[in-house]
């Protein structure tokens, strides 16, 4: 073989191992970009559920159940229920900074902090015009999580006073370690009461 064959051998095989190397590294990207990515779904996941056993377990338990307690009773913004909006701040925090996925937060806590915020939103106002920055991230993911209330078709955003006292009511009965309620109780029906049927099951 003369030179020149040579030349385009030795060209054409680096041209394949310099495409070689490229897709190598390609797939390399592609694949630690997705066990990033899973990392971070699997951070988000394990951050929620620490923050579901912490508000299901003391103190957290008795903070919500003294408020109700309290609330029943007219009690006007109770000095336990500001451990509540700080523990739904810090959720307001992280779902900012994406430590949390607010879908995650919807399905989990949105129940609660839907019926805290309405019953709570003047106190929370009133605090706001000394301080804008008061629980800032708390009244900020309210308002994210109304928008995926209304893409899931639900309507527990704006409860009456009615459901705020039923909402206080059942909290009033909690005791430490009861599962969190995704959504609020379903009220009985005559068809429902036909049948024996019982919201809590």
């Amino acid at each position: 073989m003369n030179a020149d064959i040579w030349t385009a051998i030795f060209a054409g095989a680096t041209a394949a191992f310099t495409a070689a190397i490229a897709v190598t590294g390609a797939w390399a990207l592609i694949y630690a970009r997705r066990q990033l990515t899973q990392a971070h779904e699997a951070d988000r996941v394990h951050h929620l559920v620490r923050f579901i056993e912490k508000f299901e377990d003391e103190p957290m338990a008795n903070y919500r159940k003294v408020t109700a307690e309290k609330r029943i009773r007219g009690t006007n913004y109770p000095a336990e229920a500001q451990n509540i909006l700080n523990f739904f701040e810090t959720i307001g925090l992280l779902v900012r900074r994406e430590y949390l996925d607010v879908d995650d937060v919807w399905s989990s806590f949105g129940y609660w902090m839907f019926n805290v915020y309405s019953d709570l939103r003047e106190d929370i106002e009133q605090e706001q015009r000394d301080d804008p920055s008061y629980y800032q991230d708390f009244c900020t993911l309210i308002e994210r999580l109304r928008k995926v209330e209304e893409e899931e078709g639900g309507r527990d955003d704006h409860p009456s006073r009615e459901e705020i006292l039923d909402f206080w009511r059942d909290e009033a009965k909690l005791t430490a370690g009861a599962p969190v309620r995704k959504r609020k109780p379903r009220k009985k029906n005559k068809e429902d009461e036909q049948k024996g049927y019982s919201p809590n099951h």
